[in-house]
Parts: C-alpha cells; sequence; structure tokens
C-alpha cells in the first residue's frame, strides 16, 4: 500500500523533457533551483557530448566528466572527440557508431558517462529535484542512460513513448550493480527458426569494476488514458511506481497513437474522446499524477489541483526560455513568429520513423513544411530510431523508413513506410546548433511544441526573450 499521498508536498510544476537536449541542463537546473521539477531529456546525449567537444566544450563539460567514476572512458572520449578552439565551421562532426542490440560496452561506457555528465551539471550545487526523460521506444538507449543518471544521483525518472514495464522493473537491478535486460521488439517476418525472445543487456561490472550500490530513483511513467495507467499499476511491482504523468494528444513530441485508429487522407491522426483519461478513475488508483499537454497557464494549474492532481507537467512554453538549449537566435525567431501569427502546429502521423504520431511547427524555412522536407536528402547514420529486424539466416539488422528508399527496400522494409518520412535524429540535433554538416549544407530543423504554442503567453515582437524563472511566475500568478 502507498504512504499516504496526502502528507506530502510535492512540486506543483514538472518542466517537460524535450527534444535532444533543449531540456538541458541549464534549463533543468533553472527550474530545479526555483522548487520546482526540472528535467533532462536523456536521448542522443552521447552524440551531443562529443559533437559539443568537438566545438571545443564550450560549457565545461569535461569538468563535469572529471567526475565520472571511470575516468579511462572519461580519457578515450576527451582524446577522440576534444579539439581545442573547435573544428572550423564546414568540416562534418565525427561521429559514435551506431548503438545496436548487442553493442560493444565501450559504447555503453560512453553513454553512461554523457548521461552522468549532464545530470551532474543540472544538479551541482543545490538541493532541488532533477529528473530525467526517456522514450520507451529507444530501449537500445534506455539502461546505460538510466545507469549514468543514477550515478549522478538523479531524483526521479520519467517515461513516454510506449510501455515502459521492462525499465520500471530493471532500474532495482542497476541500482543494486546487478545485469538489467529489456526485451526488445523485433520482426522475425523474414526468418523461419526465429528465438522466440530478444533482450538487451547491460552489466554494471562491464561499465565499472566495482559498481556502487545506488539510490533507486522515483519512476513516473507517461500515460494517455486511465486504462494505460491501470495496465502498468497491474503490471509493475508495487513500490515501483511513484505517479503518472497524464499526457493530452495536444502535447508537443511524440503522441500516443490514437484508440480509435483513425487517420485522415494524409496519414495523420484522428483523436476522440477516448484519447482522454478518466481523472475520477486515475484518483481511484491512488497514485500522485500531473497533468500533461496544454497545461500552460495559471488557470489550467488551478484547475488540475480542483481535479485532484498534483499539479501540472509543461514543456513547450520552457522550450523557448533563455535556459533552453535553442540558440538565442532560434527562440528569438520563433517567439517572434509565433506572435506575429506564422507558425502553426501540425499532429504529423508519418514523420517519426517510431510510427508514432508527432507535433510539427509549421515554421518557413525548416523542415516542419512538407515540401521542404521531402526534398532533403535522405541519409541515416545516427540510427537513434531504427528498427530492429532478422534476417533470412536471424541475424540481428537494423533498418529505418527515413534512410534512402532503396537502401529500406534491400532490407526487407516495404517502400510505402517510406513515404513522407522525415530524419528526427538529424533535425532535432540542427534544432540546437548541431547540425551535421553536409557537402550540400547543413541539416534542417523540425521544431516540435503542444497545440498551445501559438497562444504564447510571454515575450513579445518587441522583446522576444524570457526567462524559465518568468514561466513559473506566470504559471503561479493568479
Amino acid at each position: 500500500m502507498l504512504v499516504n499521498q496526502e502528507t506530502i508536498q510535492r512540486p506543483k510544476i514538472i518542466q517537460g523533457g524535450m527534444g535532444v537536449s533543449v531540456s538541458g541542463w541549464k534549463l533543468a537546473r533553472a527550474v530545479a533551483l526555483k522548487g520546482e521539477i526540472g528535467v533532462i531529456s536523456g536521448i542522443c546525449l552521447d552524440n551531443v557530448m562529443v559533437r559539443e567537444l568537438q566545438n571545443g566544450d564550450p560549457e565545461n563539460r569535461r569538468e563535469a566528466l572529471s567526475h565520472y567514476p571511470d575516468q579511462n572512458i572519461v580519457e578515450e572520449i576527451i582524446d577522440e572527440f576534444y579539439v581545442e578552439g573547435g573544428i572550423p565551421p564546414d568540416q562534418p562532426y565525427k561521429l559514435l557508431p551506431i548503438h545496436g542490440v548487442e553493442p560493444p560496452a565501450r559504447l555503453q561506457r560512453i553513454l553512461s558517462a554523457a548521461v552522468f555528465s549532464e545530470v551532474f551539471m543540472a544538479k551541482h550545487n543545490h538541493h532541488g529535484i532533477v529528473g530525467m526523460n526517456l522514450l520507451s521506444k529507444l530501449k537500445r538507449y534506455s539502461l546505460a542512460c538510466l545507469y549514468g543518471a543514477m550515478l549522478a544521483d538523479v531524483d526521479l525518472i520519467i517515461m513516454g513513448a510506449g510501455i515502459p514495464v521492462d525499465e520500471a522493473e530493471q532500474i532495482s537491478n542497476l541500482a543494486a550493480g546487478k545485469v538489467a535486460k529489456l526485451s526488445i521488439d523485433i520482426d522475425k517476418s523474414a526468418c523461419s527458426n526465429p528465438y522466440d525472445s530478444y533482450f538487451y543487456e547491460l552489466d554494471p561490472e562491464a561499465l565499472l569494476p566495482s559498481p556502487p550500490e545506488l539510490p533507486v530513483p522515483d519512476f513516473y511513467p507517461i500515460v494517455s488514458t486511465d486504462t494505460l495507467a491501470r495496465i502498468l499499476d497491474h503490471k509493475i511491482t508495487e513500490g515501483m511506481i511513484t505517479g503518472f504523468v497524464v499526457e493530452r494528444p495536444i502535447a508537443g513530441g511524440h503522441n500516443a497513437p490514437p484508440r480509435n485508429k483513425q487517420y485522415d487522407d494524409q496519414g495523420n491522426p484522428i483523436y476522440d474522446h477516448r484519447d482522454q483519461a478518466r481523472l475520477d478513475k486515475m484518483l481511484e488508483l491512488d497514485y500522485p499524477f500531473y497533468l500533461a499537454g496544454g497545461f500552460g497557464s495559471p488557470e489550467d494549474l488551478q484547475d488540475a489541483l480542483d481535479r485532484g492532481a498534483s499539479g501540472i507537467q509543461v514543456g513547450s512554453i520552457f522550450s523557448l526560455a533563455r535556459e533552453s538549449n535553442y540558440p538565442v537566435e532560434t527562440t528569438e525567431r520563433l517567439i517572434t513568429e509565433i506572435h506575429r501569427g506564422n507558425v502553426r502546429v501540425r499532429t504529423d502521423g508519418r514523420v517519426s520513423s517510431t510510427g508514432f504520431p508527432f507535433k510539427v511547427l509549421e515554421v518557413e524555412g525548416t523542415l516542419g513544411i512538407i515540401e521542404n522536407m521531402l526534398q532533403r536528402r535522405r541519409v541515416c547514420e545516427l540510427g537513434y530510431l531504427k528498427q530492429i529486424y532478422l534476417d533470412e539466416a536471424g541475424n540481428i539488422k537494423h533498418r529505418c523508413p527515413s534512410e534512402p528508399v532503396a537502401s529500406y527496400k534491400a532490407k526487407g522494409g516495404k517502400e510505402a513506410e517510406t513515404e513522407r518520412r522525415g530524419c528526427l535524429c538529424n533535425a532535432l540535433f540542427a534544432n540546437i546548433g548541431l547540425a551535421q554538416r553536409r557537402p550540400w549544407g547543413n541539416e534542417g530543423e523540425i521544431f516540435t511544441a503542444g497545440d498551445e504554442i501559438v497562444n504564447l503567453p510571454l515575450g513579445s515582437l518587441e522583446n522576444p526573450e524570457y526567462t524559465a524563472s518568468e514561466v513559473i511566475d506566470y504559471l503561479y500568478s493568479k
């Protein structure tokens, strides 16, 4: 039985984990210092780290890495990727190998160190609450991310884009220094004699010679409905869920597919009442929960509290704060265009190779405009969203519907799956000023935000900027 939730004083605001490092350590730290829950985005931090190092390490990530318990891998990372003064502006970034189902321990060690450094910087010299957001879809990365974050004493984990039963169960193994493993979904259709199950494993002893015993962070799954919350409550061992984030389909980033399985003629989802959680049923579960997706105003905060929620998770408005990892010129440009009425939000059912709908900002000059995206030259070398399949011989392989069409088809993929796919991996790096440099030009951006960003209450045409502190003051202004 859970402790009496009424006796626990929780922050009322969770700052959402967004994009590739949009909600980085600076934003999470700023929010935590205000007494709310700051959250870093845990995805892709290994390549974020190595690109920052190749840019001359402008944020001094090496200082945070100097506290990581495995200094051998830190020395390897710095020797291979750090460039004093930064690489020339036309030189492509050196990449890490794609992280597969059975990666060499070195890639796990690099990813763990990268995430450790991010959490360490967010938590350094204060006692505020810092969490990390992960996507259940990215199971090949989750365990190393979790371990690195736990080594840096992360306070809570928020996980969406899937049903994170395995992840909740495996956190305690990582904390105890034991082998953790996640069941991996694999397309077995081409193989006549596949195994029943396939797993991704991480052994803490392969990362550290003497793994310490670590505290178990709080765990908040993101759910779209009370039905999914009940399923998780039933399947996950008692005591491993701290609470829930209940997200409506107007939230930014990836959204849950519509329960009615209806899509328009452009492949975009059509939602109805079945995609709304019943809050009376959430209250029956007796967990704290935060409401997300369009809850970005003082009135929304009060409404959430009146309906029994512990508070709200707010993402999009924080994404444009000065402390986010968008370059200053990007936040000023987006704030200006929003206040001019030139930005529209599209729930795109095709752009993400995950198969999940994804919110896209239609901003001129970006890949958020479908015509621009279709003209992008297909390149796939980061591989975070690659699908896993077995070839005829039973070998584990990877393919992505956003890669070159001929390549995808040669791997057994169907051409229809490639239609109107974008490359979120490369675009989200471009969003934060770390676009890969190509002979034909730098990778383009795809910005994401929730539907309500068009009603942005902060910033103005005259002064297109604001801080995380101003966001929190605004949310408490009534």
